[in-house]
């Protein structure tokens, strides 16, 4: 019984790395045309004070950091309240986007999501693995 249990959870921890060779270079690809694209169309509208601190205007300017700015303009084109309650507190203008950036922030937030929930399996897996071997 016990073995027939651990070989159930080694054969989901190993087919639950094929999602993640799918998406992961996805999440890539859409994650570095949207930092490219999102810095140059919504730092001059929101990369000053209020909404960043005098020492992140700084550090955010600087590789690998500015993702950190990305996933903050990600925020306020995917869930806007959110992103205004904690950052861009009295923001209330239109961003400069296109649908077509608006549906890739969606898509990348989901991938994202994926890929924390693959994790999630093979940790999970993996542990149940150690415990029942």
């Amino acid at each position: 019984m016990m073995q027939a249990t651990l070989d159930v959870v080694n054969t989901i921890g190993y087919y639950s790395i094929f999602p993640a060779l799918v998406i992961t270079p996805a999440a890539i690809v859409i994650g570095l045309i949207l930092h490219n694209t999102l810095i140059t169309r919504l730092d001059p509208l929101l990369f000053h004070e209020p909404y960043f601190h005098r020492k992140e205007l700084t550090v955010l300017t600087i590789w690998p950091f500015t993702v950190v700015k990305t996933v903050g303009y990600m925020m306020l084109v995917v869930v806007p309240k959110m992103a205004k309650w904690k950052r861009f507190k009295g923001f209330n203008e239109t961003l400069p986007l296109g649908r077509f950036l608006v549906v890739l922030c969606y898509v990348e937030l989901i991938l994202l999501v994926l890929l924390m929930l693959v994790a999630v399996v093979l940790m999970t897996t993996g542990a149940l693995s150690v415990l029942l071997s």
